[in-house]
């Protein structure tokens, strides 16, 4: 799969505050520092798309992304 437009959207602590839509969503769930972000930015061949960081437990949050290309999202959820 080759991705031409990936753009990061919103990122919530509530996942009531992501946008609902019929897109295909593929989700990243985990534990910290384990690559979901590095994932994210093989997938979609951007560096900094997802942010990383070489200390543990940064991201306590929900992060969407849009692949605009493929009519879908992928999401990054990380665990405390």
């Amino acid at each position: 799969m080759i991705v031409k437009q990936a753009s990061f959207v919103i990122s919530n602590t509530d996942y009531k505050k992501c946008p609902q839509d019929e897109k295909a969503e593929y989700a990243f769930i985990g534990r910290s520092n384990v690559g979901k972000s590095s994932l994210i930015n093989s997938i979609t061949r951007k560096k900094n798309l997802a942010k990383t960081s070489k200390t543990p437990g940064r991201t306590q949050s929900i992060n969407l992304f849009i692949i605009k290309d493929k009519n879908m999202s992928l999401i990054h959820i990380s665990e405390p």
